[in-house]
């Protein structure tokens, strides 16, 4: 007996929806270690030993946001304590963000404040934000406030004044002999080369080392209030490789266990992720 065109369909999309996600979407995650392809679900094994797992994107790459979307499931589903931080959300935003985890602030409501804070589409972003919300997954507003990295990243840190200061969380920094500074010298000084004699991208590094000691902050006091929750960061690349936020919470004196996934960008690819950037390196298809 033929099978009606409606269920065979249906049994189509549920055998689709039962494939790993990497087969479902086609790309490949290499074990940068040894250069070996493991499966999402070998990763999200090695996830769940890691206190804090990095998971990096390129802000407008929807396939990106798609696989941190699906590791977050993953590890959901293995019942661990998970709190997700955002590098989308300012601190100065968490009463909103909270209200909105809680259900007591719509859909709407939120997205104004996310407008506030981002300016990329709230589309990119909106499963995961959701998804946070039907499970009751608590989200930390991790990146400092907006304006004083466009302050630093035109004028320098030291033109923040005290009261600036101070609306930072305790104990962010600025400090440039760290390997970050070399490892962005090495990404970006081509583009800052003949700007003001290097003086712009000395700016540059400051104002990213400013977010990611204040992304270090802002999870070194989460951990505080609740020390047994495992942290998936969604950041920038450049935020999460491990001489980034992670190395932060290092000089700060955390002792975290981490993980980075990154997607692969011209940066890593051709073998140039390097173990010490870069734990797992994910590559998609061409559109």
């Amino acid at each position: 007996m033929t099978m009606p065109k409606t269920i065979a369909l249906f049994f189509v999309l549920l055998c689709t929806l039962a494939l790993p996600f990497s087969a479902r979407a086609g790309q490949t995650i290499t074990r940068v270690s040894d250069r070996q392809a493991v499966t999402l679900q070998q990763l999200c094994a090695q996830a769940e030993t890691a206190d804090l797992v990095m998971i990096g994107e390129v802000h407008d790459a929807a396939p990106h946001h798609d696989l941190q979307l699906e590791v977050i499931r993953q590890l959901k589903a293995r019942k661990l304590p998970l709190a997700i931080g955002v590098e989308v959300m300012q601190s100065d935003s968490q009463k909103e963000l909270d209200a909105f985890i809680a259900g007591t602030m719509s859909e709407a409501d939120f997205r104004q404040v996310f407008a506030r804070n981002w300016s990329y589409d709230w589309r990119l972003y909106r499963d995961i934000f959701m998804f946070a919300r039907d499970n009751r997954i608590p989200m930390i507003a991790l990146n400092v406030p907006k304006e004083l990295v466009i302050k630093v990243s035109r004028q320098g840190y030291a033109a923040l004044t005290p009261e600036e200061r101070r609306n930072l969380p305790e104990g962010t920094m600025c400090d440039l002999n760290n390997p970050h500074t070399e490892f962005l010298k090495h990404s970006f000084g081509e583009v800052f080369k003949h700007v003001a004699k290097g003086r712009v991208f000395q700016y540059f590094c400051e104002a990213q080392t400013l977010r990611n000691s204040g992304m270090a902050m802002n999870i070194s006091q989460y951990l505080k209030k609740s020390p047994k929750t495992k942290i998936v960061a969604l950041t920038g690349v450049w935020h999460g490789v491990k001489n980034a936020v992670p190395e932060q919470l290092a000089r700060n004196g955390a002792k975290l266990a981490s993980l980075v996934l990154m997607p692969e960008i011209k940066e890593f690819s051709a073998g140039k992720a390097s173990p010490e950037a870069i734990d797992y390196l994910v590559s998609f298809p061409s559109p």
